[in-house]
């Protein structure tokens, strides 16, 4: 009777369970920009080259000589965080930053290049994508608010052709679009000052 009792109160030895230990589901995991390394650049070479055939990049790219000094430049970027940029036929060395957009250690959702002169300028967004199988997911817009959470405090500046979901993705993001020139390439800045809270609402 007294080892009964004790079984009772938890004094006696554990007996193991037959039925398995429940387990909290686990939160979805939310997709997070990093630095993007040597091993991602052919995914922005490849999508530099999808935006080219349909008149979207802001690189020629028309022949392997053309790629081969652009994956250079994205190598000196990731390893020196410096840009190469042409200025009055010379060549300036910019910051730059590579970065990428992920599931914790899983593919690449998308990335973006960014550089400027020096401190006091604004951030240049040169090029920006979404890998084609995560396209239609509102990640466009999800990239571009993590990079202004990443920047914050530097207004973000870009210049890109009004064509295709890539005006959409700014917008919600909250870019303003400044200006359009003739040739259908607008402007855009995101301020440095924003309401981070609305925006992520605005991107989900």
């Amino acid at each position: 009777m007294l080892a009964t009792l004790k079984r009772w109160m938890g004094a006696g030895p554990t007996v193991p369970s037959a039925e398995p230990a429940v387990v909290a589901p686990r939160e979805a995991a939310v997709p997070a920009l990093a630095a993007a390394g040597e091993a991602d650049i052919p995914l922005l070479l490849e999508a530099a080259r999808r935006a080219e055939a349909e008149g979207l990049s802001p690189w020629v790219l028309r022949d392997e000589a053309r790629l081969e000094t652009l994956r250079r430049s994205l190598e000196f970027v990731v390893h020196r965080g410096l840009w190469l940029q042409r200025e009055a036929g010379q060549v300036a060395h910019w910051q730059g930053r590579l970065l990428a957009l992920r599931h914790g250690d899983g593919p690449v959702l998308g990335m973006l290049l960014v550089c400027r002169r020096d401190d006091e300028a604004a951030w240049q967004l040169r090029f920006f994508f979404i890998a084609p199988e995560w396209q239609g997911r509102g990640h466009g817009a999800r990239l571009l608010l993590a990079a202004r959470r990443e920047l914050r405090g530097t207004p973000l500046q870009t210049r890109l052709p009004l064509a295709g979901a890539v005006p959409a993705s700014l917008e919600a993001a909250g870019f303003r679009r400044m200006h359009v020139d003739a040739g259908g390439v607008a402007s855009f800045e995101a301020p440095a000052q924003w309401n981070d809270q609305r925006e992520r609402m605005r991107g989900a």
